[in-house]
């Protein structure tokens, strides 16, 4: 394991490296959801059926997480990236070929299982990084995610509009295979590499969930803020529809909010360094309750109303995303040697937060109407507000 830098940094160059492999690892997560309609009408499927191709590669990435990500903490992240980087090119290369449906969803779903780079290089920078700096590391590889995620899906758009979606697989497949070269060319040997015995690796998530308190508090407060983001995401295209009459294309453009979490994210790195996760999480916790009541404008109706969502949709997401920065910061403080592990469970109970937030979210809007969604956001941050008072 390469050796901890007290109040350092990573090599800009090492780090500008794996945040691009982190980047295009997301993004391959999330360009097929730019394919969908190309896809239909080239399999001659259903666009409900070709829905499997978006659904694919999120099933591949949680089981990727669960099954791979732990991995990380043997110290074999260089020969691991390179494997999982060439996995995902060959993934891809399969899903661009694919003659029928059944075959790109498999082709999917693995290429989703191998590219979980983002969850391996996270713990990976943290070990290479001072203690006093982790905020500041966090926050660089996330707000190179949020562009990642927006470019892949207009890239593959694009692609699939102007020529083929298969287009858009092989500029995955030669991604990947970069990645691969620069993974095995640019991270340093590791120094040991301790043994890795199976069923025990899989279960060091649950058991590090155990042992730590200050895990099952970021993993907590990451599922409260979570939960009530994808929540209001699920429902912001109904509300939009039923509210101010606008078409779902209007939330590729409120998406855009994420280009100003952006620029926001690094400063909120940098104050979890200067002060701490915990301070930062009760500022983070006021934001979101702060996003819920603007989100209630949207009540209000007509442009007043819709500048009142969108801004409240701005709060919730940097309050969202400065809320990782703060927690992986404090989960990665625990333990330096098991970093992979805890990676791997709260990423785990984020996303099934996540999952159950869009449920429940949709369910109170078709019930209640709209008030609803901004009250479940709001009690969401005090159940998470709650837990962080009594851990002061």
């Amino acid at each position: 394991m390469t050796t901890v830098m007290v109040d350092a940094l990573p090599r800009r160059d090492l780090l500008a490296a794996l945040a691009v492999c982190s980047a295009v690892g997301v993004g391959t997560v999330y360009f097929p959801q730019a394919l969908l309609p190309h896809v239909a009408a080239s399999l001659h499927v259903s666009v409900a059926d070709a829905a499997l191709v978006v659904t694919a590669p999120q099933a591949g990435y949680a089981a990727g997480i669960l099954t791979l990500v732990p991995l990380g903490d043997a110290g074999i992240q260089r020969r691991l990236l390179t494997i999982l980087f060439c996995c995902t090119s060959a993934a891809a290369v399969i899903a661009a070929v694919a003659p029928s449906l059944p075959v790109l969803v498999v082709a999917s779903f693995l290429m989703g299982c191998a590219t979980v780079a983002a969850p391996v290089i996270g713990p990976y920078v943290a070990g290479i990084t001072g203690s006093s700096r982790l905020g500041s590391v966090n926050s660089i590889l996330l707000s190179i995610t949020i562009p990642a995620m927006i470019a892949s899906r207009a890239v593959a758009g694009f692609l699939g509009e102007q020529y083929s979606w298969r287009y858009a697989y092989v500029g995955a497949a030669v991604l990947a295979l970069v990645c691969a070269v620069v993974a095995w060319s640019r991270l340093p040997v590791p120094a040991y590499v301790v043994p890795v015995g199976f069923p025990g690796y899989l279960r060091r998530p649950l058991n590090q969930l155990g042992l730590h308190p200050g895990l099952r508090r970021s993993a907590f407060y990451q599922m409260c803020t979570f939960a009530g983001f994808t929540g209001t995401w699920a429902t912001l295209v109904l509300v939009l529809r039923d509210d101010f009459g606008l078409g779902a294309d209007a939330l590729g453009w409120v998406s855009l909010v994420a280009i100003a979490t952006m620029a926001v994210v690094p400063l909120t790195g940098r104050l979890v360094d200067r002060k701490s996760p915990d301070v930062v999480t009760s500022w983070i916790l006021a934001g979101t309750c702060l996003a819920a009541v603007l989100m209630l404008g949207a009540l209000l109706g007509g442009p007043v109303g819709l500048v009142l969502l969108v801004a409240g949709v701005l709060v919730l997401d940097v309050s969202m995303q400065s809320g990782m920065v703060a927690n992986v910061t404090r989960m990665y403080r625990l333990d330096p040697h098991s970093r992979s592990a805890m990676n791997t469970a709260y990423m785990v109970c984020a996303y099934a937060a996540g999952g159950l937030g869009s449920w429940t979210a949709v369910r109170l809007y078709n019930q209640l109407g709209w008030w609803a969604v901004p009250a479940f956001v709001t009690a969401l941050a005090a159940a998470a507000a709650v837990c962080h008072r009594r851990t002061k």
